[in-house]
């Protein structure tokens, strides 16, 4: 009996020493829930140690001037480069080729990894660009500068075309004015792509499909608000019987839109653009129709696909953005621009 309590006193002694060995305290299963939480967190951190590997990669957005449009096209950079960890650089032209030139070669110099560009002039741009994609900078612009950039494997183009934009403005116009009248061009920055691809397009068709329209004038407003509300008065002033204007930009629509309001006449009013301002405009009848010009959508798929070229993906060298076509019948805040 004494050996066998003897024995039972060693076996117990046996269990004790092995738990302390263990570290004291044998572990507790987790719940499923306590797990899963641990599994989140683990996620997050890598995510999170993903994006700080990732903190030598820039992208730079190149704006020709820091209007509401160009400042929301910065904007989807930004958020698109904070999805990855990336640095986002924001840089302003203010309408001068020289200094985007200048800013082009600061991207290369900083050997930054990828921008988006909105070019003040295409032609004269190129030779800059060609320089940063020989570089290795992976180049993001519309497809005014395919033909100078195509060769690059490394440059690709957003897909919006101005000259459609224009002429869905003058089929707008057209159908303001039950196709007889006058119209006035309220134009953006004189000899920038994308004002003379806008007047082209408006231009073209209204010749071809609504002779019994005139363009009483062109006056280019550099985008500006007040610089707009000035040309439209003196249009007014000029062509009392003016029944329309056609705005490059939403920001000079709505200085002449004030213009229009002060001079108790009913002219309608035609821009591109589609914030949701613009669309409240719309909506309640005061401007006529917009086109809408997604700024996010130029900027941000630029780096998204930045991130997939980096990751060894191929991809198309062309990506779309969509123009929207509102009237009071459709306007719709779903369909606004930002």
């Amino acid at each position: 009996m004494k050996k066998i309590v003897a024995l039972m006193c060693i076996l117990a002694l046996t269990v004790q020493l092995t738990a302390c060995g263990s570290g004291g305290k044998a572990e507790t299963p987790q719940a499923p829930e306590t797990q899963e939480a641990a599994d989140t967190q683990e996620a997050d951190d890598t995510e999170k140690e993903a994006a700080s590997s990732n903190g030598d990669v820039k992208f730079a957005t190149i704006m020709v001037t820091n209007n509401d449009w160009a400042m929301k096209l910065a904007e989807g950079g930004e958020e698109a480069c904070a999805k990855y960890g990336y640095e986002h650089i924001v840089m302003n032209s203010e309408n001068d080729i020289q200094k985007q030139t200048d800013l082009v070669q600061s991207c290369i110099s900083q050997g930054v990894t990828g921008l988006y560009i909105q070019t003040v002039d295409s032609q004269a741009i190129a030779p800059i660009l060609k320089k940063a994609a020989e570089a290795g900078i992976y180049v993001f612009t519309m497809t005014d500068m395919e033909e100078a950039l195509n060769s690059y494997d490394n440059c690709f183009f957003a897909d919006y075309d101005h000259k459609t934009a224009g002429a869905n403005c003058a089929d707008a116009v057209a159908e303001a004015l039950d196709g007889k009248g006058k119209v006035g061009i309220i134009a953006g920055l004189a000899g920038a792509d994308n004002t003379t691809q806008r007047s082209a397009g408006f231009r073209a068709q209204i010749e071809e499909n609504y002779s019994d329209i005139e363009v009483v004038n062109e006056i280019n407003c550099d985008w500006d608000r007040a610089v707009a509300m000035n040309a439209a008065e003196d249009m007014i002033t000029g062509n009392p019987d003016i029944g329309a204007f056609y705005c490059m930009g939403e920001e000079m629509a709505w200085g002449v839109l004030e213009a229009v309001q002060n001079s108790g006449k009913d002219i309608k009013v035609v821009t591109i653009d589609a914030s949701s301002q613009t669309v409240q405009m719309v909506m309640d009848g005061e401007m006529y129709a917009c086109i809408g010009c997604p700024p996010k959508s130029f900027s941000a798929p630029a780096v998204d696909m930045m991130n997939q070229l980096l990751a060894g993906e191929s991809l198309e060298k062309i990506y779309p953005v969509a123009p929207t076509y509102m009237t009071k019948e459709n306007a719709s805040f779903d369909l606004a621009d930002y």
